[in-house]
């Protein structure tokens, strides 16, 4: 029974796992369009204005969403966050625990 249990505790963290990753592959990918688009915005209307080239302003969004996008690179990809270690570092006694009443045990 508590087998199950923990395979399910980690399927569902498998799970959360998988649709964090994707959705930082749509934030990524929605990120590069976007500034795509802003950036041939901005060369056409530079190509046709009247006194050459004008300032890059697609470089402001491209920038601040940027650090967003990196921010949430870190989250997913990241080190883990102090609540999962720390889950982690319970297992790993419980664990530690159960083999040292094996060993009493037997």
């Amino acid at each position: 029974m508590e087998q199950q249990q923990d395979e399910q505790q980690l399927r569902a963290l498998a799970e959360k796992r998988a649709e964090e990753k994707l959705d930082f592959r749509n934030h990524l990918i929605i990120y590069v369009a976007v500034n795509t688009f802003l950036f041939f915005i901005w060369l056409f209307t530079s190509l046709f204005a009247a006194d050459g080239w004008i300032f890059p302003w697609f470089v402001f969004p491209l920038v601040g969403w940027g650090i967003a996008v990196v921010i949430h690179a870190f989250t997913v990809y990241g080190p883990s966050t102090s609540a999962e270690r720390h889950e982690a570092r319970v297992q790993k006694e419980l664990e530690k625990m159960k083999a040292g009443q094996q060993d009493k045990v037997t």
